[in-house]
């Protein structure tokens, strides 16, 4: 949720490759899988994320008036660490299977076509 102060781009995209999962992968560090986005956590930061997410009693999510001018914050939580394993990338790779990833700091995302994404040239590097 924020305040949009102009929209730059907008589209319909189709339906994302891996829509259905959710995934938590300990391995180079902890990666947590939810549909077609990937984020990454050293493991430190993601135990205290598991732990402010128990905290939130499940009647409270589930009873919530939701609507476009409802808002509750459950967490507010300053103190996540700065270090983060890939905090300065950004990278787009073509995948053997056929689709994208495009890694932007922690966050990937996964795409069938760039042109989902806007980008329009796909030429393969050393091409």
């Amino acid at each position: 949720m924020g305040k949009i102060k102009r929209v730059i781009h907008s589209s319909i995209v189709p339906i994302p490759q891996q829509n259905t999962r959710l995934t938590v992968e300990l391995c180079e560090n902890v990666h947590l899988h939810y549909r077609n986005l990937r984020l990454e956590f050293h493991k430190n930061e993601f135990a205290d994320i598991l732990m402010l997410l128990q905290s939130i009693p499940l009647t409270e999510v589930m009873s919530f008036a939701y609507g476009p001018d409802k808002f509750k914050e459950l967490i507010r939580f300053n103190m996540l660490t700065a270090e983060s394993e890939f905090n300065d990338r950004l990278q787009i790779e073509e995948q053997v299977e056929g689709h994208y990833h495009v890694h932007y700091r922690n966050l990937r995302i996964e795409v069938d076509d760039l042109k989902e994404l806007g980008i329009e040239n796909t030429t393969k590097q050393g091409d």
